[in-house]
């Protein structure tokens, strides 16, 4: 049964030595479309740092651009209130713009339920390490930790967290970090996103375009999100904590650590742990 606001979920849990399917609820999402370019392509509520990056991201993740050699010139102006971004091609006014669920009023040109990013990727990963990434991710939002009310996006490998943006929203930090890896010419594909944030649809979407395997969040993703997720191939991990975290879609990435054989003493079996590491709940929305 679903609700005007609740979606209905079976999600897979970790809890220490065993997984188990879980029931559970998760928010609905849905697509509300409005009908609109001017030479201003957009305008974006946004942290003013990386501000090149962002717009770098945003356009890549749009579909507007494939890379960094579609881009002749990127700079601020304006006393660093816009970027002036100039393509080596025409671009086609999108005519579809929709206001997204982010935090700040996100917008994509995207019609995110009709796109198809499907990601082609044999990364795995184990329970410690998701843990430990988030755990490295959290001491690494410095702004975060000294002004609060800020989200943020991380890209990591197995073992390490690689490059991490800050925004008041969760899509334009996302965006960021695809600005970041253009311009310093970083895969994204085989490797993880974090995010501070809920995992809404655009999310997923950006996540995606990025050809991003796994994605994890200490909060909630959403209906439309996990059903992105289970059609794209898309690992999504919400709800990480100490000890636990849910995986919504993917599952089959999370694999168990390889641990020694058991003692004469011991009960024998394979047990799947989490390091003692705390994970404080990080703004969720």
């Amino acid at each position: 049964m679903t609700d005007t606001g609740s979606y209905p979920v079976t999600y897979t849990g970790y809890y220490d030595a065993e997984c188990r399917p879980v029931r559970g609820v998760v928010p609905v999402e849905e697509v509300i479309t409005l009908y609109v370019n001017g030479r201003p392509l957009v305008s974006l509520m946004c942290t003013p740092t990386r501000l090149e990056e962002l717009a770098l991201g945003f356009l890549f993740n749009e579909g507007l651009i494939e890379g960094p050699d579609d881009v002749a010139v990127v700079e601020l102006c304006g006393e660093g209130q816009c970027v002036d971004v100039w393509l080596e091609h025409d671009l086609e006014t999108p005519q579809l713009r929709v206001i997204t669920s982010g935090c700040s009023g996100g917008t994509t040109f995207e019609d995110v339920a009709n796109a198809y990013h499907r990601v082609e990727s044999g990364l795995r990963v184990t329970p410690q390490q998701v843990t430990h990434l988030m755990q490295e991710f959290s001491q690494a939002t410095a702004l975060y930790r000294r002004a609060g009310g800020i989200h943020g996006a991380a890209l990591a490998d197995g073992d390490r967290v690689l490059c991490v943006a800050e925004d008041i929203g969760r899509h334009n930090a996302l965006d960021k970090i695809a600005g970041i890896c253009l311009r310093q010419g970083r895969p994204m594909q085989d490797r993880i996103l974090l995010t501070t944030g809920r995992v809404s649809s655009e999310m997923l979407s950006k996540v995606g375009r990025m050809g991003v395997p796994i994605i994890a969040s200490p909060t909630s993703p959403t209906s439309l999100s996990i059903q992105l997720a289970q059609a794209w191939s898309i690992t999504l991990i919400g709800y990480t904590r100490r000890r636990s975290f849910r995986v919504y879609a993917g599952a089959e990435r999370v694999v168990a650590a390889p641990t020694p054989g058991p003692s004469p003493n011991s009960g024998g079996g394979e047990r799947v742990g989490f390091p003692p590491q705390s994970w404080g709940g990080l703004r969720g929305g």
